[in-house]
């Protein structure tokens, strides 16, 4: 129970200092050069939850149970590697969006 209330703590901490860095670029005019270091930076990153999608699950066959055994690496790969996408659409979109933003002008 603790343990959720510092993830909570620590989600709030993050969205207020991101709201309080995107307020203060706005205010010294220099939100062009944010918009896009933000948008390389939230594209890389995408590209990298991508992959980690790829590779964790588009990669293997699954069986009916969710499953994948890799005979060579003696590995059981699981379906559950599907939430890599979750992020990476997310990271992609606030990507285009700061990309638009910072490139528009």
């Amino acid at each position: 129970m603790l343990a959720e209330v510092g993830g909570w703590m620590v989600l709030a901490g993050v969205a207020g200092c991101g709201y309080l860095a995107w307020k203060g670029a706005v205010r010294t005019h220099r939100s062009v050069v944010f918009a896009r270091v933000a948008a390389l930076i939230s594209l890389a990153l995408s590209a990298v939850c991508f992959y980690a999608w790829y590779a964790q699950y588009l990669r293997w066959e699954f069986n009916e149970l969710g499953r994948y055994y890799d005979l060579i690496e003696q590995v059981v790969y699981t379906d559950s590697g599907f939430v890599w996408v979750l992020p990476a659409g997310l990271l992609l979109a606030v990507g285009v969006m700061f990309a638009w933003r910072g490139w528009r002008r």
